[in-house]
């Protein structure tokens, strides 16, 4: 038997979305990414740029700060660079 109420949690879960947003220091645009998330009321997780993660940035092709990925669930649904204000409207709709 199945506990429907541990259902209705895990698809819950699977359907919240997790943003992480990568800065760094004295980085405008970052400041503004997380201004703007924060106005919308977008939860996000902040991870600061170091040298052992900036290895894995670039070479995902990103050049500029920050880096901000969105998922639901385990997978990727969009990731961008650069303060993108039309972006962070979308993800208070979504």
């Amino acid at each position: 038997m199945t506990n429907s109420a541990t259902l209705d949690t895990t698809e819950a879960e699977s359907r919240t979305l997790d943003v992480t947003v990568y800065t760094k220091d004295n980085c405008q645009q970052c400041a503004a990414t997380e201004r703007a998330l924060t106005r919308v009321g977008v939860d996000y997780r902040e991870i600061q740029i170091t040298e052992a993660n900036i290895s894995l940035l670039q070479d995902a092709g990103f050049t500029q700060a920050p880096v901000v990925m969105v998922s639901m669930g385990a997978e990727l649904q969009e990731f961008w660079s650069g303060y993108r204000p039309d972006k962070i409207r979308q993800l208070a709709n979504a």
